[in-house]
């Protein structure tokens, strides 16, 4: 993003939530990033999804 993007507030424009990247692909943004590094908690914070934990329990 140049000068006037961070002045304006304008960057790249979020994929559709029907066409989000999976976690290993690149960003949508182009950062050359994996989507999991890059935007995937913004996106789900956006899109109002949360990833369940699930806690793991070993025989004891």
């Amino acid at each position: 993003m140049g000068l006037l993007g961070k002045l304006f507030g304008k960057g790249p424009t979020p994929p559709p939530p029907d066409r989000l990247p999976r976690r290993n692909d690149p960003c949508w943004c182009g950062s050359g990033k994996k989507y999991k590094n890059c935007h995937l908690k913004d996106d789900e914070a956006r899109l109002g999804r949360v990833r369940a934990k699930v806690a793991c329990s070993s025989g004891g």
